[in-house]
């Protein structure tokens, strides 16, 4: 069963190249879901490291490790941030790593309106290990490692529906460049175009309850992916930022996953956990993937402003 599953899996990593990453916690990425997020973070700069391993039941875990940083509203109201990520896909030990850049730049329309476009490039490795697999004919694969450039586009949207609602809504294109990707230099793999849709909205239901349901839409060639959930936050202790919150999410026809979060001050940890509910449900036992995000956010320290008092005397008059 173990060697059968593990072959559908390397079938599925060869003939699926083309296909990217997913992650439950997109809400939280710029790396994975739109170029334009920095524009609207909520502190002025932010750390972000995230990880995510799957399938372990069934194979050798698929792992994923991001590590982004971002500057809000810096040189020129300008923002920027800096990604590395790294992919281990299977018993081929499927390798894909990288960095990429961002750029993005928000633009008012009127008091309750924000636009913001956003473009990313970097430049990433895929290589191939044979170490583990066995094949009944020999193979020549002559790209076992090759770079490639990749270029995303975003576009984001807030609106601010009243004084206890924001809106969020953004489409994005990644891989516009179309790198190409076989493991063969007489054929071409080309990356197909992904195309993200989401919205998100916060809606401040008390003093110390926010609800934030979501929805993404994600299209990649044949491969489709559409999310649905919600999540619940309650502002535990105001004066150390303490924010306690929980969700629940479902991911068409794959997974349903529930993730928690805490705050602290500038510190912020989140955990989910996937159970899968896809046609390798049986063979994984309902196991699905482990996703965490860790983040530290600061804000920039205001200018002190040197205040000084000149006390006017007033001269004695001389007669």
């Amino acid at each position: 069963m173990r060697i059968s599953l593990i072959l559908i899996f390397l079938i599925t990593i060869f003939n699926a190249t083309a296909q990217d990453i997913h992650l439950s916690q997109y809400k939280n990425s710029t790396f994975f879901t739109n170029p334009s997020f920095t524009s609207f973070q909520s502190s002025d700069y932010q750390v972000l490291l995230q990880k995510r391993d799957q399938w372990q039941a069934v194979a050798d875990p698929f792992s994923t490790f991001i590590m982004s940083i971002e500057a809000k509203n810096g040189i020129k109201k300008n923002s920027y941030g800096i990604h590395f990520m790294n992919d281990i896909a299977g018993d081929a030990r499927y390798q894909t790593s990288g960095s990429i850049i961002n750029y993005s730049k928000s633009i008012r329309y009127n008091s309750n309106t924000f636009f913001a476009i956003g473009l990313s490039a970097g430049l990433y490795q895929r290589k191939i290990s044979f170490d583990n697999l066995i094949f009944i004919e020999k193979e020549n694969f002559d790209n076992v490692s090759f770079f490639y450039p990749d270029i995303n586009f975003g576009f984001l949207n807030k609106k601010t529906i009243n004084n206890t609602i924001d809106l969020y809504s953004g489409l994005s294109l990644f891989h516009i460049n179309r790198p190409n990707q076989s493991l063969l230099q007489s054929e071409k793999e080309l990356l197909h175009t992904r195309i993200n849709i989401h919205t998100k909205a916060n809606i401040l239901i008390h003093d110390s309850w926010k609800i934030t349901p979501h929805i993404f839409f994600s299209k990649q060639n044949v491969n489709e992916e559409f999310i649905i959930g919600s999540d619940l936050h309650y502002l535990l202790y105001e004066e150390k930022n303490i924010i306690f919150g929980f969700g629940t999410n479902y991911r068409h026809k794959d997974a349903v996953y529930w993730n928690a979060n805490i705050k602290v001050s500038s510190f912020e940890l989140r955990l989910n956990y996937d159970v899968n509910i896809s046609s390798l449900k049986t063979a994984s036992n309902y196991n699905g993937a482990y996703e965490f995000l860790l983040s530290y956010k600061w804000n920039r320290k205001e200018k002190l402003k040197q205040i000084i008092n000149i006390k006017q005397k007033k001269c004695p008059k001389y007669l």
